[in-house]
């Protein structure tokens, strides 16, 4: 398969445009199988083959789902859970606080519960504990009489903290996803995809799939013991899986893909009161498919934990009580209001700063930015925005006070630039006070005065990457279009390959040629736009983002252009209105 490129330019977000050339030949393979040459044109480009067509088409959970046990770890996990149950001991579960964590823990709660077994919750504060187990904490917590620590979505590095555990007496089972390096940490049993020697082949589960695993084994196990399993339908807890797997940007293939193909539908029927009244507060209409998790649920969701309580997330998802759901979505949406203005100004403060040169060289390596009193919590939404706005890497710094010293920071990446390794070398090279993550994300903690040298630090530390990687960027297209097509028919043809997510991108057309009609507009950062092309069908679509940018300026110069957009059916005007969004363009 060849690659046509339709513009040896780079686009105004500096990407390449990439259209594969497939054979007809390829194609009617597809056909054959009753599907539209579109249909097997967006599958051939997802690497797809013809005799995979129908596992994409109806994933069946029956078909994909392995034996749990498979998870090394998995077995001892089981043991040490129904030993702590047979010896009436005390069990915490201990989630991260953010939507994975959230309902990792909610996965877990559910099995106890359908067992008649009582368990704890803890959730740390963002601010006053951070991010996962710390020694302190597994002293207050075995001194508040826990015997059996469940940790969830975290602790698979924790060294300190489990070491810390192991000698006051407190097991601790952990079940997480996040990269190890290095040996596991002591503990009952850890039971992660990602550790070293697990072959399992599932390290793009997030923890709520590894949670749902441990509740389909400790279930099989329960029942093996011929003991009463409470009518527990592990069935059930697919919107949970599919929720965290979601909003944590887990690549929507294999089993992940499955989880959520299925783990939606339960969600459109909101069966589940906290997640039922949530979708209520924020006005809701459909809840089964992608777009309400990722852009309605799961930021209120994650709202109590980024800038409030860090529990109610984890108890709007366990909660039978539908009047407490109700007090407790309308809670989260408040926060998450909240969180929207916050950010906002840091947004708004973050770009006036980096374009007067604050945050390094805007054709640098990386940018650097932040202040004292800018809000831990939206730091790493606010970093997001950034690294799509200048299409670099970039960390953002702050604390709660106006007065601090130490900065607490959030970055991320473009692809070809592993931000966690350079992050970990500048803490090893005690430029940085700590930090670490992965390829497209790092947290750190530095001084507010050091910018110079971190910043420095992070520029030697990626060296060309970021400049290799941006020329290698390429937006893959997967149909030139004319405007005309774009309505129902196509988006029914999408609509059919959904979910569509990380690792499994939404298809992306061409439409050449088009001439801007009007621009309007939308809340200082947006444009609405009216395009038409040769057709003269006229087409109404989004561009978020864009005022001041390089293509917001295009599209309101209204000089022709090929436009590269997305579409999808409009959730908020419901019936059959379909959404066109602008993500790039380039001059005709």
């Amino acid at each position: 398969m060849k690659n046509l490129v339709l513009s040896l330019q780079n686009s105004l977000k500096d990407k390449k445009w990439i259209l594969p050339e497939i054979s007809p030949q390829l194609i009617q393979d597809f056909v054959r199988s009753g599907l539209s040459e579109l249909e097997a044109r967006l599958l051939i480009n997802r690497n797809i083959e013809a005799a995979q067509a129908e596992d994409i088409l109806s994933p069946k959970l029956s078909k994909i789902m392995p034996d749990p046990f498979v998870l090394v770890g998995m077995e001892d996990a089981v043991k040490a859970i129904i030993a702590a149950i047979d010896l009436q001991q005390k069990i915490t579960i201990f989630a991260d606080y953010d939507v994975d964590g959230g309902t990792s823990a909610a996965i877990l709660t559910q099995w106890f519960n359908a067992i008649g077994v009582q368990t704890n919750i803890f959730v740390p504060d963002r601010i006053k504990h951070g991010y996962g187990p710390s020694p302190a904490l597994m002293r207050g917590i075995k001194d508040a009489g826990t015997d059996l620590l469940i940790s969830v979505d975290c602790g698979a590095a924790a060294h300190d903290a489990l070491v810390a555990a192991h000698e006051i007496g407190l097991d601790v089972v952990v079940f997480d996803h996040h990269l190890m390096i290095g040996n596991a940490p002591i503990a009952k049993a850890i039971v992660n995809p990602n550790q070293i020697g697990d072959n399992s082949g599932l390290g793009n589960l997030t923890a709520a799939g590894v949670c749902f695993m441990a509740a389909v084994a400790l279930n099989r196990a329960w029942r093996e013991l011929g003991r009463d399993t409470g009518g527990f339908d592990a069935l059930s807890l697919l919107d949970l899986a599919a929720l965290g797997t979601i909003c944590d940007v887990a690549p929507l293939t294999g089993l992940n893909r499955v989880l959520v193909a299925q783990g939606q539908k339960i969600l459109g029927k909101q069966s589940r009161k906290g997640l039922a009244a949530l979708a209520q507060v924020a006005g809701l209409k459909r809840a089964d498919n992608v777009y309400a998790a990722a852009w309605v649920l799961g930021p209120r969701i994650n709202a109590g934990g980024r800038i409030g309580d860090s529990s109610l997330a984890v108890r709007l998802l366990t909660t039978d009580d539908e009047a407490e759901a109700k007090v407790l979505a309308l809670e989260l949406e408040v926060i998450n209001a909240e969180r929207k203005t916050i950010e906002a100004m840091v947004l708004e403060d973050a770009i006036a700063r980096i374009e007067r040169g604050e945050g390094g060289d805007l054709a640098g390596p990386i940018l650097l930015i932040g202040r004292a009193g800018w809000h831990p919590g939206v730091l790493g939404i606010v970093a997001g925005r950034l690294k799509e706005r200048y299409n670099r890497p970039c960390i953002v710094i702050g604390s709660i006070d106006e007065g601090d010293t130490i900065a607490k920071g959030s970055g991320r990446s473009i692809e070809g630039v592993n931000l966690g390794l350079v992050v970990k070398q500048a803490v090893d090279d005690g430029v940085i006070i700590s930090g670490g993550g992965h390829a497209m994300a790092a947290g750190l903690a530095m001084e507010f005065g050091n910018w110079e040298a971190v910043y420095r630090a992070l520029c030697d530390g990626i060296g060309n990457q970021t400049q290799e990687a941006i020329q290698g960027q390429f937006d893959n297209i997967d149909a030139l279009i004319g405007a005309e097509a774009i309505g129902v028919p196509l988006l029914e043809a999408v609509e059919r390959l959904a979910p569509y997510g990380a690792g499994w991108p939404e298809p992306k057309f061409c439409v050449a040629e088009a001439k801007v009609i009007s621009t309007t507009t939308m809340k200082n950062a947006h444009l609405r736009v009216v395009f038409k092309d040769h057709s003269e069908a006229q087409i109404r679509a989004v561009c978020f983002g864009v005022i001041g940018t390089k293509l917001g300026d295009a599209l309101q110069s209204k000089r022709p252009l090929n436009l590269v957009v997305r579409i999808k059916r409009d959730e908020w005007r419901g019936g059959n209105a379909v959404d066109t969004e602008i993500i790039d363009a380039s001059f005709c």
